[in-house]
């Protein structure tokens, strides 16, 4: 009976070694590339290893209250999870695009634990005038934030030079989105389906964020 074990162990051999899904770059910072922007060739066809100048913006989804928490101002928060999903909590302030023409167009910029980002409220309510913020949505690459537009200069402040280290694409359900799957670059419009999140991980050329917003960023969750 042994001897049978023996040869039954021999044969059968080492298990394969299960292989892990992609998951976030260490240290990086997260953003979406949303499908409808892919589909119109407005993001640039970025490769893995290139470098890029980028403003990175909050599509904000729910507001919170931004009251005192337990008799005191809550401090300033910043996470960002693998899927570009993020929470914020900070001061918001209102930047004139055009001040030199007497334009009244103004774009609101989120400082949150040292992070610079312009805000979309696409899909709520700004709140009225500038002051504290909290914020959950997702941050994204946005062309109108691009160097030489108009609003893009208006938030000079908030541009980082980055590179692209990894691009993923997951399967979108009702829940968290599932599947990852490493691609070599930004996918061309013929690549995309609206049934998908892409997202892409940048990590800064030079350190220039603080070492609170670096750790919350790779950890998810702000101090």
């Amino acid at each position: 009976m042994a001897r049978t074990a023996r040869k039954t162990r021999r044969r059968a051999g080492r298990a394969p070694a299960q292989r892990r899904a992609p998951g976030r770059v260490p240290g990086a910072l997260t953003v979406q590339l949303l499908p409808h922007l892919l589909i119109e060739g407005a993001l640039p066809r970025a490769r893995v290893g290139d470098v890029l100048e980028v403003v990175p913006a909050v599509y904000a989804g729910v507001l919170h209250e931004t009251g005192p928490f337990h008799g005191s101002v809550p401090p300033p928060h910043w996470s960002v999870d693998e899927f570009g999903c993020v929470d914020a909590r900070g001061q918001v302030t209102a930047v004139p695009l055009d001040p030199a023409t007497g334009c009244s167009c103004r774009i609101d910029v989120l400082d949150a634990a040292g992070w610079l980002v312009p805000v979309n409220w696409a899909a709520t309510e700004p709140p009225e005038g500038d002051g504290p913020l909290h914020v959950e949505g997702s941050l994204y690459l946005d062309p109108m934030l691009d160097a030489g537009t108009g609003h893009g200069e208006a938030v000079a402040l908030c541009r980082r030079r980055v590179r692209v280290a990894a691009v993923r694409r997951y399967r979108r359900t009702a829940y968290r989105p599932i599947g990852p799957v490493l691609l070599p670059q930004f996918p061309g419009p013929g690549e995309v389906s609206e049934d998908a999140v892409y997202v892409a991980d940048l990590v800064p050329e030079r350190e220039d964020r603080p070492s609170a917003a670096l750790a919350g960023c790779h950890e998810g969750s702000g101090s």
